[in-house]
């Protein structure tokens, strides 16, 4: 199955170089070339999109403010931009990839392959569907293996720039993930994000107060965009 993807920069240049680096990849399909992110805006609300190549300085909108207005329904992004200086914003937006512009195709497809990878194991993440919560797990890359992880074991899950450390039953585990994936992939149902850094597995909490749970003997702080989503829901078990 192809990844749609839509093109999102006002320098027509730009767009011709992307569309010709694109052709040629089978796992990819044009769906649109915008030349703005209210173009892109529309296209959204049409239609499913995978993956977004999206530059930071447009007119009307910027790039990042695009991102911020769709962030519940978000796809994959690579920004392809000529500045360098908000890289450390985009990535706060879990964006795969920041590529400088002039693009050589040695480093588009390097981007790419890393939004195939990310995709593949949503993918093996999807076809793991439980049968009951017992028997839940996911599949991630660790130690260049695929490992299988069942849900009931996690303690939490700590996010470390490009990498997570999953702290299990059995014991720890690294993998090549953002923590973004890992927020997606675990069920909200049972799991929860307290901080930037962290995700919890509720029914592993021993006790909270209005800054911290307590999760295996590891006081994990709450961050204050979480705080309060995170105490409204553990208030809700409160007898």
């Amino acid at each position: 199955m192809k990844l749609k993807c839509v093109i999102v920069d006002d320098e027509t240049l730009a767009q011709n170089i992307l569309q010709r680096y694109i052709k040629p990849l089978r796992e990819l399909e044009l769906v649109a070339v915008c030349k703005n992110a209210i173009e892109a805006n529309s296209i959204l609300q049409q239609q499913s999109i995978d993956l977004l190549f999206l530059d930071i300085e447009m007119p009307h909108i910027s790039g990042l403010n695009f991102l911020k207005s769709i962030a519940s329904q978000k796809p994959k992004v690579i920004i392809t931009t000529a500045y360098r200086e908000h890289a450390l914003t985009a990535f706060d937006f879990d964006v795969i990839d920041y590529m400088l512009k002039p693009i050589s195709y040695e480093r588009f497809v390097k981007g790419v392959n890393k939004v195939l990878r990310l995709h593949n194991l949503e993918e093996l993440a999807s076809q793991s569907e439980p049968k009951d919560d017992h028997e839940a797990y996911i599949y991630l890359k660790a130690d260049k293996k695929m490992v299988q992880i069942f849900l009931k074991d996690i303690f939490y899950v700590e996010g470390l720039s490009n990498y997570v450390k999953i702290f299990t039953k059995q014991g720890m585990i690294i993998s090549y993930q953002k923590i973004s994936y890992l927020e997606e992939a675990l069920p909200s149902s049972h799991f929860i994000r307290v901080h930037r850094s962290y995700i919890v597995s509720m029914d592993k909490i021993k006790s909270y107060t209005g800054t911290q749970v307590e999760v295996n003997n590891v006081e994990i702080p709450l961050g204050g965009s979480y705080k309060d989503a995170v105490l409204a829901t553990l208030n809700k078990f409160e007898r």
